[in-house]
């Protein structure tokens, strides 16, 4: 009995200890299921995630594209594309001229945080600093195939270039000028008004990657339109993240004789070839969308277009247009800052719609960082993610306050109110302004003196936020001014 019982003793410990390993055995069995599946879905959400391009225009006037009201210039894609997406009718930038803009849609700051204050203006080491990342550098790390074509504009030197911060492709040139012919003989041209620039004719300049281009051939839209599409039909599977910043239409005025064909009957030489600078850089719109749905990824791709800043003045009175908005490239009335904006994902925007709450261009930035599965408040990017508002879920607009600064010149857009604090060029002091820019879209009425409580507000607000940064890291080198409808005439600075 007792060996008897000692057997069954062991028998039931070792059928416990059978059962326990077999417990084990499905666990851990259940448990590699688990975690394939973890693999596998956490693969599949990298799969899923939408590519993302943004095609940005240098200088276009918001009046300038026949969505907003063009009458002359003929821009049929971009048109397409806001019918089959969403108008932002109050669609911001951070700066009213080119390279401070751009470092605010590349990073999703304010440009001011690093001190990017200013246009460099022939300064080749000043450009986003290697310490402060970029949105191409996140993306790039969470395996989105990443290209810039076109104007950097954001460093020159080996550190600053855009392969070094955080791009695998680059094809265009770094500096913040460039020509659009190899040639004066292939088609019309006008020497470029940008104070400072060399006189006569300016040929087309271009990199790939690090390397000069020798021995170019074609016009310069063109080339960066057959550039961007290459980018997209060898993109590959992962997901890409392509910024596409077109030169066009930024002076100097030139065409080929093909691109002015459209516009032969416009008497005015400057607007003639401006026009057909913008058909041209429509046609390229065109093009990468074609791109793009020739991949079989239209549906998965949120595609932007919008410009730097509004059109300069000094390329003619006419040449261009701002709408009905008061202002030029490198003030901040509205049509300085207020540019054309669209955006287009079909089934995930609404199409055929128009966004009339004011965002700004670095909120793309904080909302491709939410595409790609990141957290935008925890990248430490000053944007927000447009992607509730625009699904309906958010009713109240992204911001209630807008913030720009080119020092010493001020401005605020808090709700419908705008403040305008601008440099008298006599050496007076300061002319403040106070709008209300629901009923005076085109800045017409100044309220300061009706609502002296409203712009002491605004003031205060202002140097809340501008008391949380640094001073400008350098001075700018190309002051200019603009006169006031009422003929005071005020500085600018860019």
């Amino acid at each position: 009995m007792t060996h008897l019982y000692k057997l069954g003793v062991a028998s039931a410990a070792l059928l416990a200890a059978m059962a326990c390993s077999s417990d084990k055995t499905e666990n851990a069995a259940a448990d590699a299921d688990k975690k394939v599946i973890e693999v596998e879905e956490a693969e599949a959400g990298k799969t899923s995630r939408p590519n993302i391009l943004i095609v940005v225009a240098d200088d276009l006037g918001y009046g300038d594209i026949g969505v907003n009201g063009s009458g002359l210039i003929r821009t049929p894609n971009i048109d397409q594309l806001a019918s089959e997406g969403v108008r932002f009718t109050s669609g911001y930038v951070t700066a009213a001229v080119c390279a401070p803009s751009r470092a605010a849609l590349m990073t999703g700051q304010h440009q001011q945080r690093f001190g990017f204050e200013f246009n460099p203006r022939g300064r080749a080491d000043v450009g986003i600093p290697v310490d402060v990342e970029t949105i191409a550098s996140k993306l790039d790390d969470e395996g989105y195939h990443t290209g810039l074509v076109g104007k950097w504009h954001l460093g020159e030197t080996i550190e600053l270039h855009p392969l070094s911060r955080g791009f695998d492709r680059f094809y265009g040139f770094v500096e913040g000028g460039n020509g659009y012919l190899t040639s004066p003989e292939e088609g019309e041209w006008m020497q470029d008004p940008v104070p400072g620039s060399a006189k006569g004719f300016k040929p087309i300049h271009l990199q790939d990657g690090f390397d000069e281009i020798e021995d170019i051939e074609g016009d310069l839209t063109s080339l960066l339109n057959d550039a961007a599409v290459d980018f997209i039909d060898n993109s590959g599977d992962e997901p890409f993240f392509l910024v596409v910043t077109h030169f066009a239409p930024h002076s100097p005025l030139q065409a080929t004789t093909e691109q002015l064909e459209p516009y032969a009957n416009v008497e005015n030489k400057a607007k003639r070839i401006y026009a057909a600078m913008v058909t041209a850089m429509d046609g390229s719109v065109g093009e990468i969308i074609d791109a793009v749905e020739r991949k079989g990824v239209r549906d998965n791709t949120l595609i932007i277009f919008m410009s730097d800043n509004g059109c300069a003045h000094y390329i003619g009175v006419g040449t261009c247009s701002n709408g009905d908005f008061a202002g030029y490239k490198g003030t901040y009335f509205e049509g300085g800052i207020r540019v054309p904006m669209i955006a287009s994902w079909p089934g995930k925007l609404p199409e055929g719609t128009d966004y009339e709450k004011p965002i700004v261009s670095y909120d793309w930035s904080a909302t491709a960082l939410a595409l790609a599965g990141l957290e935008p408040e925890k990248e430490g990017v000053d944007g927000t993610d447009l992607m509730p508002f625009l699904s309906g879920a958010g009713e109240s607009g992204p911001h209630q306050r807008i913030h720009w600064r080119t020092q010493p010149n001020i401005t605020m857009r808090d709700g419908d109110w705008k403040m305008v604090l601008i440099e008298r060029t006599d050496g007076k002091g300061m002319v403040e302004l106070l709008f209300n820019i629901a009923e005076d879209p085109s800045e017409q009425n100044d309220l300061s003196a009706e609502h002296p409580d409203k712009l002491a507000e605004m003031k205060a607000a202002f140097e809340e936020w501008n008391a949380t940064l640094p001073a400008p890291g350098y001075e700018s080198q190309r002051p200019g001014s603009f006169p006031l409808p009422n003929g005071v005439e005020v500085n600018v600075y860019n």
